[in-house]
């Protein structure tokens, strides 16, 4: 059991997730309820898919790298590649039916992220090792496709309202792809991988990095100041809790030799805060209208 946890990696991408499938929902107008529940359990179902079937297809090139290979439990040798596929397609599954229950679109967005997240892994086609198909199939299936399934489970908004968070979130996907190419470079060469970073180089590969970044960032500035698509106390709660997320990471900063390490101590605690705070969105007006109709029942 404790294998096939690990197997899902869960905590590599829980709380982007989050962020996805709330910001989908807050530009849909969605509200706490069963749909927001359901959507974000299939939302994380399918990204554990994904993660499950990228380590059972990358088991053998993981066994040739030590730490790869211990943290991969099936290149590790503690859960067989039998076992290991019926969990991670009983989950592709479970979010296939929890889809259907939300809606034809979300549905369709599902499956779509479902069917690209085995073709980036799968050896015989393997989209994560094809120069630029790894970064827009690993912008769909990880960020924009969960966001669309979040906002078609309640009110469409128009492409004037979704185009910029969703630019802002997929961007901010292929910056965490092009990333993680640029730090696991050295071991997916030895592997064959030859993925963007690999074919581009290493510099052109960082300023892409940057520059998507950068995009990601104006887009997400659009999106609050503009559009306005998050409430004022909202974005201040998330100002508190990556604040109080980061602290640590500050204390970390002067250990960090290089740029890339650097940027990896803020990623997590900054998603961790604005997962927090647009959590809070959805809750706080349910759990208030909850408390003032319960002496009435």
């Amino acid at each position: 059991m404790n294998a096939l946890i690990r197997l899902t990696r869960y905590k590599e991408y829980l709380f982007f997730v989050m962020v996805t499938t709330f910001l989908g929902a807050t530009v849909g107008k969605g509200f706490f309820g069963w749909k927001l529940v359901g959507v974000l359990t299939a939302n994380l179902l399918a990204v554990a898919f994904a993660f499950m079937i990228n380590d059972i297809e990358d088991a053998p090139d993981d066994a040739l790298d030590l730490a790869k290979a211990k943290r991969n439990p099936v290149s590790a040798a503690e859960l067989s590649v039998t076992t290991a596929r019926l969990a991670a397609f009983s989950a592709a599954l479970a979010a296939g039916l929890v889809y259907m229950l939300l809606g034809i679109w979300p549905l369709v967005t599902g499956l779509c992220c479902l069917v690209l997240a085995y073709l980036y892994s799968w050896r015989s086609i393997r989209l994560k090792s094809q120069p630029f198909m790894d970064l827009i199939s690993h912008g769909l299936m990880l960020s924009g496709l969960q966001f669309l399934a979040a906002n078609f489970t309640f009110d469409p908004a128009p492409l004037a309202r979704w185009g910029y968070p969703f630019i802002f979130l997929v961007a901010i996907s292929l910056y965490g792809e092009l990333f993680n190419e640029l730090r696991d470079l050295e071991g997916d060469r030895k592997a064959g991988i030859r993925h963007t970073a690999n074919f581009i180089g290493q510099k052109p590969a960082y300023w892409l990095m940057m520059g998507l970044l950068l995009v990601g960032v104006c887009s997400g500035l659009v999106t609050i100041f503009v559009i306005r698509l998050i409430p004022n106390w909202v974005l201040l709660l998330l100002v508190i809790f990556t604040s109080i997320s980061v602290i640590p990471a500050v204390i970390r900063v002067r250990r960090h030799s290089s740029h890339l390490a650097l940027q990896e101590s803020f990623q997590k605690p900054i998603e961790i805060g604005a997962a927090f705070a647009l959590a809070i969105q959805f809750v706080y007006p349910w759990a208030i209208q909850f408390f003032i109709l319960l002496p009435r029942l």
